[in-house]
């Protein structure tokens, strides 16, 4: 029996567990003590699952990574999938009344099951190809802004359209990604809690699509960083990312089971 038998810990990647392009070396040796004594370790991230298994050398989780938000849940070892999750054909009329608005926009991501990374295009190119894109095994759409007034925008503009179960949330200041909303992180987490029997779920995070993950959490962190609506939903704070959050909470979380 491990000290953190039971115990799931599922983080965000960018601004929380990565932070200036690198993980600290504490954040690496504090998860891999959490592991080795019992818990279960995980990202759940809006990447893809090309680029999460690149860092497996740093990070190398024993339990499925929950990729593009929670629509691919898979196991980095054997390749099981616990989930998979796309987009059907209302995604384009979620689009269509983007497109439609008065916004600028620099570019849009397809993610898909076909190709390792995301497709990137203009609104232009994609216009000329669309067709191909509404093909497609979608697990979500990414809209990127000039602004960050102009990401907010779009987000009000789809607030007030009716999506049919998809939600629009920001993964970063100027950007807006369409999905499932049964495919996102809340449900994810949800989903590998009752696969794993795991008795606690801690979630951490830092942004807006980190938000219904720290609610569906028995435990849900914010970083220092993270931003306000983020933090008014969590059960706590923990320190700025560039100062190992992960580490942190683990440390934390062993000194309550010791108390």
């Amino acid at each position: 029996m491990g000290k953190f038998d039971g115990i799931l810990i599922t983080t965000d990647w960018d601004g929380t567990l990565f932070f200036n392009g690198d993980i600290s070396k504490e954040n690496i040796d504090a998860i891999n003590y959490f592991m080795a004594n019992g818990g279960k370790f995980t990202v759940c991230s809006g990447r893809y699952y090309k680029f999460l298994e690149q860092y497996r050398n740093k990070i190398n989780p024993n339990t499925y990574f929950l990729c593009y938000n929670g629509a691919l849940i898979i196991n980095p070892d054997t390749k099981e999938v616990l989930h998979e999750g796309f987009c059907d054909d209302y995604i384009f009329k979620i689009v269509d009344k983007l497109l439609c608005s008065e916004l600028d926009f620099l570019n849009v991501n397809f993610y898909d099951d076909k190709n390792p990374e995301p497709i990137q295009l203009t609104i232009e190119e994609f216009k000329k190809t669309r067709e191909s894109y509404e093909k497609r095994n979608l697990y979500k759409i990414l809209f990127r802004f000039p602004s960050v007034d102009m990401a907010l925008k779009a987000k009000k503009i789809l607030s007030e359209f009716d999506m049919r179960g998809y939600i629009a949330v920001r993964s970063w200041e100027i950007s807006l990604e369409i999905l499932k909303e049964e495919n996102a992180k809340g449900y994810a987490i949800r989903r590998l809690k009752k696969a794993l029997g795991a008795k606690t779920v801690v979630a951490v995070g830092d942004f807006e699509n980190d938000i219904e993950m720290l609610k569906a959490a028995d435990i849900g962190y914010a970083v220092e960083n993270a931003t306000d609506d983020l933090k008014a939903v969590a059960d706590r704070l923990t320190v700025h990312a560039k100062d190992s959050a992960l580490a942190e909470i683990i440390s934390e979380l062993e000194a309550e089971m010791q108390g």
